[in-house]
């Protein structure tokens, strides 16, 4: 007797003839939508959706032809995106975007196939399922986006958003000009053979009001081969003729070059329409004394550069004699002679420590640790450590870049990281601190900049790959 006639009779049909919940097309369904993430259109097509399962499928297809090609197209010009405010912004629109239509088609492929009998317990496992598959693809896009967001935060705030005024001559000559070698208007970096950039390390920290530039470093990149000089001033040069464009600023003789950052502070004058015209001042002082346009600058405190070093992880250096430090600060009280890994508070001290040594051997240390920490910041490291970074550059790195700039600054580093890099600082027995000659500064400035280090004694002139490895 078939189910119905028994029913008609009146009798009950045993459990096995009543058809149940389809849990076992359950399984298949969440399978089958599963792998519809990586291959759009495959559930609708098993759900005999052709049309809309073509589409999907020929769409994800060309999708990812184009992005590959697209990539294989840009190559490093990538990378510059990243720093542009503007696509920073597309690229958070796109990944929001990209992780609701991701949920969407994730939704709308497990209603194609899902059974069409399902018990309440299945219904309730099945719709847990799909909103867990639908928050795991939303994760990836979702994050890409948060990372653009807080990339372009770090763009627009650290970077002005365009090139500051024309530099003055740094010659001392009337006028303010546009000097030889400084960018055209509107174009930071055409035409420039040499990219100079005045790195400063202040030493403003915890109970240390104000600000004193103990490291002045001057980085002129050439750029077409990406291959950089660094020209470093002590920060006890005396007679400094400080320069605001125009003019000598007064100053005492016996006042030391680290203080005219604190004197643009104090005084700014002319410079008052400069977001700090300590820097400023600083910026074109150097300029002056070296005989050379300096387009811009980079100041970060002591603070802020331990935290960028615990940051990365610590760097690698090569110690060559040991350097004592304060035993509240490093544990051992000194870091000793050989290659070793450092600390955030250790690479801090190294670069800082005078104990047992001279401002000169600190000064050497220091373009140690600019050299290995440019060899070192990594994109997979700066990447794990986007977060930390990123805050500390918003709070205490200050710049006068700007932001049209970045992205041939990002072509430029990809050159600089496997180039040449030569140093010359400019103090005792070379230069006399108490009473320097600017006039030979200048005149060794040009060789080494011009000449390719040639008519410059070998023993003024490392190359830090040599020397700091």
């Amino acid at each position: 007797m078939s189910v119905q006639q028994q029913v008609r009779a009146g009798e009950e049909p045993p459990a096995s003839a009543v058809p149940g919940p389809d849990v076992g097309g359950l399984g298949q369904a969440l399978l089958v939508t599963l792998v519809s993430v990586f291959v759009p259109g495959l559930a609708h097509l098993r759900g005999g959706r052709t049309r809309t399962g073509t589409v999907l499928l020929l769409s994800a297809a060309l999708g990812l032809t184009g992005l590959v090609l697209a990539a294989a197209v840009a190559g490093g010009s990538l990378a510059a995106l990243a720093v542009s405010p503007g696509w920073l912004l597309t690229f958070m629109i796109v990944g929001v975007a990209w992780a609701a239509a991701w949920a969407l088609l994730i939704v709308r492929s497990y209603a194609a196939v899902r059974p069409a009998r399902l018990g309440p317990a299945a219904e309730l496992a099945g719709g847990t399922a799909v909103a867990v598959l639908c928050l795991l693809v939303a994760v990836p896009p979702l994050a890409l986006a948060r990372y653009g967001q807080v990339q372009r935060d770090v763009v627009t705030t650290v970077f002005q958003a365009s090139a500051p005024e024309p530099l003055p001559r740094p010659s001392g000559s009337a006028g303010t000009a546009r000097p030889p070698g400084s960018p055209r208007a509107g174009d930071p970096l055409g035409g420039v053979a040499r990219l100079n950039l005045l790195l400063l390390g202040g030493d403003a920290d915890t109970g240390r009001p104000g600000v004193r530039t103990d490291s002045m470093t001057l980085a002129s990149v050439d750029t077409r081969t990406g291959a950089t000089v660094l020209l470093s001033l002590p920060r006890n040069l005396q007679h400094v003729p400080v320069w605001d464009g125009d003019r000598r600023v007064p100053f005492p003789r016996a006042g030391l070059l680290n203080a005219v950052y604190q004197q643009g502070v104090a005084h700014p004058g002319a410079l008052r329409g400069h977001r700090r015209p300590g820097a400023e001042l600083l910026k074109r002082t150097i300029g002056h004394i070296l005989g050379i346009p300096v387009h811009y600058y980079g100041l970060v405190d002591m603070r802020s550069f331990r935290q960028i070093v615990e940051a990365m992880g610590g760097v690698d250096v090569c110690v060559d004699r040991p350097v004592p430090v304060p035993r509240e600060q490093v544990a051992a009280g000194v870091i000793r002679k050989g290659c070793r890994h450092l600390t955030g508070r250790q690479a801090l001290w190294f670069g800082r420590s005078r104990t047992g040594s001279s401002d000169y051997s600190r000064m050497s240390r220091q373009k140690c640790l600019l050299w290995a920490i440019s060899r070192q910041a990594t994109p997979l490291t700066v990447l794990r450590s986007f977060q930390r970074l990123a805050t500390v550059f918003k709070a205490s790195v200050h710049t006068d870049l700007p932001r049209d700039l970045l992205p041939r600054l990002v072509g430029l580093s990809a050159l600089t990281r496997t180039a040449r890099v030569t140093s010359l600082q400019f103090i005792p027995p070379l230069v006399g601190t108490a009473n320097p000659d600017f006039v030979m500064i200048r005149r060794l400035t040009s060789q080494v900049l011009n000449s390719d280090s040639g008519k410059i004694p070998f023993r003024d002139v490392h190359n830090l790959g040599r020397t700091c490895s």
